[in-house]
This record gives structure tokens, C-alpha cells and sequence, in this order.
């Protein structure tokens, strides 16, 4: 039998949900809108963007997904197959983030396109926002331990972009890391690029 103390990403997991916490939902979404400024600041016109829908209590890319399609380009999600976790960009219908925005509620309270949105092929994907427990400032991930997000950004093509949208607090010096574990190439909190 393995405590947390035995495996240093649980412990790392259970850290930073205690950091989360103490900063309490109206701040993490203060936060994540000053993050998402950054996001789009640096990236205004990647092409097609598959952003996480977030859950609650983590860093939210909503506001930078309104941005965007705002700008007419196409925000995809992902919508999860639960037998072999796997996830396939899915194009956001009208209205996301209010209520009949063409989302349903998956597994765990995850949010994802219905089964009626339109799927786009992983390789026209060029810029993916990689939800995350923690990241390194060298762009190493410890997200929730499915590996689903690993198995998909081990299939991009050569030339999307990789970032990661955390708060600060999220972001420590080391991350765990396993021969698996696909890191992004930059990582972006409240305070800009790290």
C-alpha cells in the first residue's frame, strides 16, 4: 500500500489543490482572465485552438475562447472516449459558457461539445491549451493522472503549439515527470509567459 508521501506526484496534486483553495473561486477567475489577456496577446491568430473547458477551481481559458471567436477562428474542445482514453477536437457551437451552448456534461462534471458538433482532424489543430495541475517553468505537466492530454499531444502535427495556462501558484521548479509525460512548449499564467 503506497501513501502520498510515498509518490511525489500525489503529493505535488494535493499541494496545489490546497493552493487553489485558498485562493477561492472569484480569484481564480480574476486571475484567469488577466491570463487569458496574455494568451491572446501572444498567440491573436493560431490557426485552429482546441481549448479545455474548465472544471472548477482551475484556471480558465473561457475568456480567451471568446476572443478568438470573437475574431472568427475556430475553438475547438475535447470530447473524451471514456473506453480508451482518447480525445478528439470537437468544434464549440454558439453560445459556450451560458446555458444550451451544445455542451453536455460527461464523466467527473466534465463539460465537452455534444454529439452533434462537427469533429476536426487532430493535424489541423495549431495551438492546443493544456490544462494542468502544475507546470514546470520548462513546460513539464502534472495533470490529473489519466494520461489522456499525454496520448494526445503525442499525436499532434510537428508544428502545432503547446501551452499551458496555469495561475502562479501552480507553477513550481520541479514536476515529477515520467518517460510518458509530454510537456508544452510554453507556459502562460496571470503574470504572462513564465
Amino acid at each position: 500500500m503506497s501513501c502520498a508521501h510515498d509518490n511525489p506526484k500525489a503529493t505535488l496534486r494535493k499541494e496545489i489543490g490546497q493552493r487553489l483553495a485558498q485562493l477561492g473561486v472569484k480569484e481564480i477567475q480574476r486571475r484567469s482572465a488577466l491570463a487569458c489577456g496574455h494568451l491572446v496577446e501572444r498567440y491573436p491568430s493560431p490557426g485552429i485552438v482546441m481549448a479545455y473547458l474548465a472544471m472548477p477551481g482551475e484556471a480558465d481559458p473561457a475568456g480567451a475562447i471568446a476572443m478568438w471567436r470573437m475574431r472568427g477562428l475556430q475553438v475547438t474542445a475535447p470530447r473524451v472516449n471514456w473506453a480508451d482514453k482518447s480525445m478528439q477536437p470537437a468544434l464549440l457551437g454558439t453560445g459556450v459558457g451560458t446555458a444550451g451552448g451544445g455542451l453536455v456534461e460527461s464523466k467527473f462534471g466534465l463539460r465537452e461539445p455534444g454529439p452533434g458538433a462537427l469533429a476536426v482532424p487532430i493535424e489541423e489543430i495549431g495551438l492546443v491549451i493544456v490544462p494542468a495541475l502544475a507546470y514546470s517553468r520548462s513546460g513539464e505537466r502534472l495533470g490529473r493522472g489519466g494520461g489522456f492530454y499525454d496520448r494526445f499531444l503525442a499525436r499532434l502535427s510537428p508544428g502545432a503549439v503547446t501551452v499551458g495556462l496555469v495561475l502562479s501558484c501552480q507553477v513550481v521548479d520541479e514536476v515529477p515527470a515520467e518517460a510518458h509525460d509530454m510537456s508544452v512548449g510554453v507556459v502562460i499564467t496571470e503574470d504572462g509567459p513564465v
